[in-house]
């Protein structure tokens, strides 16, 4: 029998014509089941075969999943290459998920360009959950509670970053200018000065290197690396990976040279940045033993230094690039934004203990926040274990997705949400709301960012430093700012954009 059978199949495939029609049969199957919903998995669209609905992202991802949100509901499925995709779409799912279930969605999903930016999933944006993931998020939390308030941030942003950045529109003499790049020097000084105890100027050969890592990471991962979705290309030389690895490697090779230089600082006692804080935590491990200090390699303290560092850069700029560019078309917001700036603070420096007598400014930052969400869909998860989110079956290794920037377009909680509003953050007599169920700019759950209370600080020391010294206006024979979000690597950008900005405090005061 076993040799008839033989025979049968060794004679159907001896003719070319059987083989190629047994290919194109095998073919048609696997296309017809990657594009399989399984039973209990939410609904959503289908797709095409192998790609899934890569070409519907290809421009305006956001609007992209509202759509699809508006056609199948606030749960939904998609595929994106190999990769099935489970999207959350309101606060209720994303509490269920996030917060109710947190071990269960705490996981990462281990894509290509995020196993070559952890090495391995050695940090702790990207790496899974796990007791050494734990350890490295308390570590770096520990490290990050000595700078996110009292004097120490006062200091960082007030007297040490924001003259700089002062003196450099001050030198603009009323002449239009981009007010990214000194966002960016304002912002990377801040964290730099935080993370290794040194600033920069605005011509500096090492900023002008940070500056350009940046960019050119957001051109390279904003064009999505094919290997994150169909995983056999990570094995295929193409441009964008090698550009994606070679600027990764100056990254390291950065980060790693700044540590370098701490080290003899930490052996001698010396503790006065957060590198120092990092290496004087492994220092303590490596004396408590073997565990633990496998728990803090040095690759480890790499990742979570350049965690930190990174960060706290890409998403503060943004955030304050938008605040510029609506206070410039909303003047009225601008005005009453100075008006409450000079009856708290006055022409002294900020400091943070204004900040509850502040409720329009910081009502403003939310606003902004809330309308032009920089980190729109966050980090993705993965869950850990096969689990359920809104009545649906989701196996343990799915990709989740939280969609805030729907979240923050919910008309359930959102009066015209399209409206830019900052009152929707204040009560009638003008004091701050509790924070609303759906605002969560910095996520939830196991995975809420870290340098939550670090970010919402500086950004608001940053945010009454520039409009307590400068009103900022259109620049003269140009439209005002777009307020248009692009969209790259699902980070909501501003376009490019000039203004002027006015002086209002002489340039002897507030220092």
């Amino acid at each position: 029998m076993v040799s008839l059978t033989f025979g049968v199949v060794h004679s159907f495939l001896s003719s070319p014509t059987n083989v190629l029609l047994m290919l194109l049969l095998v073919l048609v199957i696997a296309a017809l089941w990657s594009m399989h919903i399984p039973a209990g998995f939410p609904q959503g669209p289908r797709g095409l075969p192998f790609i899934g609905s890569l070409v519907a992202f290809a421009t305006d991802p956001m609007y992209t999943l509202t759509d699809l949100a508006k056609k199948y509901g606030d749960i939904f499925s998609l595929k994106l290459g190999m990769q099935r995709i489970v999207v959350l779409s309101n606060i209720e799912l994303v509490r269920e998920a996030l917060v109710k279930k947190q071990n269960a969605f705490a996981g990462r999903p281990m894509v290509h360009s995020l196993d070559l930016f952890s090495e391995g999933g050695e940090d702790i944006a990207a790496g899974n959950f796990t007791q050494k993931w734990k350890t490295l998020r308390k570590i770096a939390h520990q490290a990050i509670r000595n700078y996110a308030s009292g004097h120490k941030l006062e200091n960082l942003v007030t007297k040490d970053a924001f003259p700089r950045v002062k003196k450099v529109i001050n030198d603009k003499n009323g002449e239009p200018f981009d007010p990214q790049p000194l966002l960016m020097l304002l912002v990377c000084n801040v964290m730099a000065t935080m993370c290794f105890g040194q600033n920069y100027e605005l011509d500096d050969t090492e900023f002008k290197d940070i500056l350009k890592f940046i960019q050119n990471f957001n051109e390279s991962f904003g064009n999505g690396l094919l290997a994150d979705v169909v995983p056999i290309f990570k094995y295929i030389p193409t441009n964008g990976l090698r550009a994606f690895k070679k600027n990764l490697n100056k990254w390291f090779s950065l980060i790693q040279s700044k540590i370098d230089g701490h080290k003899i600082k930490t052996q001698e006692g010396n503790v006065s940045d957060l590198v120092d804080d990092v290496l004087k935590i492994q220092a303590e491990a490596k004396a408590a033993g073997e565990d633990q200090a496998d728990l803090l390699t040095d690759v480890n303290v790499r990742q979570v230094v350049a965690d930190i560092f990174g960060a706290g850069i890409d998403t503060t700029i943004n955030t304050m690039n938008w605040c510029i560019a609506y206070m410039v078309n909303y003047p009225d917001v601008q005005t009453k934004v100075q008006e409450e700036i000079d009856d708290v603070i006055g022409q002294r420096l900020p400091l943070l203990t204004d900040k509850t007598k502040l409720p329009y400014c910081e009502a403003v930052i939310h606003e902004v926040m809330r309308i032009r969400t920089v980190a729109p869909v966050s980090v993705p998860h993965e869950t850990t274990e096969d689990t359920s989110v809104g009545g649906y079956n989701i196996p343990k290794g799915t990709q989740i997705w939280t969609n805030l920037w729907k979240l923050h377009m919910d008309e359930k909680y959102w009066t015209e949400p399209e409206q830019f509003r900052p009152e929707r953050f204040l009560d009638e007599d003008g004091q701050a709301l509790p924070k609303q169920d759906s605002f969560l700019p910095f996520s939830a759950g196991r995975r809420v960012c870290v340098g939550e209370v670090l970010a919402k600080n500086e950004m608001l020391l940053i945010f009454t430093c520039l409009f307590q010294q400068f009103t900022f206006l259109p620049a003269p024979g140009k439209e005002k700012p777009s307020l248009e979000p692009t969209f790259q690597s699902l980070v909501t950008r501003c376009i490019p954009y000039d203004v002027v900005a006015r002086e209002r405090i002489s340039r002897d005061s507030c220092t």
